[in-house]
């Protein structure tokens, strides 16, 4: 654990304060023999509930000494690490420092955690339809897909990229007629009001057998046959493949290893 002056700690809660109800973030740097606090701007799309450090000052952070640990904030709640945090702290490889409030805080680890493929939470770009497929694909079949920076959204933008219609092929995918257990889904699900120009939803069919076998999970009743999926907003779960989600589906899509 790292040992953090009463001082620093106290320029943290301080940062904290100041940009509630939005999260805090920042940085701990060792320069020499102390350790400092560096204020990152948070410039997430949502910075009420989560954080991303603004890239200048993070490249600053980093040139000033050695990064220890990545620090940030939950505004009015208790320090308690998200499931995002948990994933998040794996990729950085690096202790965070949650503060919570009445100056309250919690350190987490990296401890090599990964976020089930049953209820998970939704967070767009972190816990999506994509990450849902992507983690199925490397538990289920160990295959390795690719990550894609994306924006929220990124469906309602005509002249935006199309996540899964762009990059399908290069991850060694071909469209079939038929769906057979692994199998991906490709589907547009539209909002009342809004646009919806490319696919935006994706699942992985599961044909009559729901199993999972990298976990254990509730049984599923009825015939099948089923699908894996996260919807927007939601937790992931299985569902029965009906009619409802057939005809929401613009592509079935077969990876290579398994034609």
């Amino acid at each position: 654990m790292i040992k953090v002056p009463n001082a620093v700690m106290t320029e943290i809660f301080a940062h904290a304060a100041e940009v509630a109800p939005q999260e805090c973030c920042g940085l701990l740097v060792k320069v020499g023999r102390k350790v400092q606090y560096h204020c990152c701007r948070n410039v997430a799309d949502d910075p009420l509930n989560n954080f991303q450090l603004d890239t200048d000052d993070q490249c600053a952070a980093e040139d000033a000494g050695k990064l220890l640990a990545i620090v940030h904030s939950h505004p009015d709640a208790l320090p308690k690490p998200s499931i995002v945090d948990r994933i998040e702290c794996e990729k950085h490889e690096l202790p965070w420092l949650i503060v919570g409030r009445d100056n309250e805080f919690e350190w987490l680890e990296p401890t090599g955690y990964t976020a089930p493929l049953l209820g998970r939470q939704f967070v767009h770009g972190v816990l999506d339809c994509y990450q849902a497929i992507s983690d199925f694909y490397a538990r289920e079949f160990g295959i390795l897909l690719g990550h894609y920076d994306r924006n929220d959204r990124w469906w309602e933008n005509k002249d935006g990229p199309s996540l899964y219609l762009d990059n399908f092929e290069k991850e060694g995918f071909t469209r079939v007629d038929t769906p057979r257990r692994g199998d991906i889904l490709i589907m547009r699900i539209k909002t009342p009001g809004m646009p919806c120009y490319h696919p935006n939803h994706a699942g992985v069919f599961l044909g009559d057998n729901p199993l999972l076998k990298s976990e254990s999970g509730a049984a599923l009743y009825g015939t099948g046959p089923f699908f894996y999926h996260h919807l927007y907003g939601r937790l992931a779960n299985r569902e029965i493949y009906g009619h409802s989600w057939a005809t929401r589906t613009e592509l079935i899509l077969r990876h290579e290893s398994m034609m």
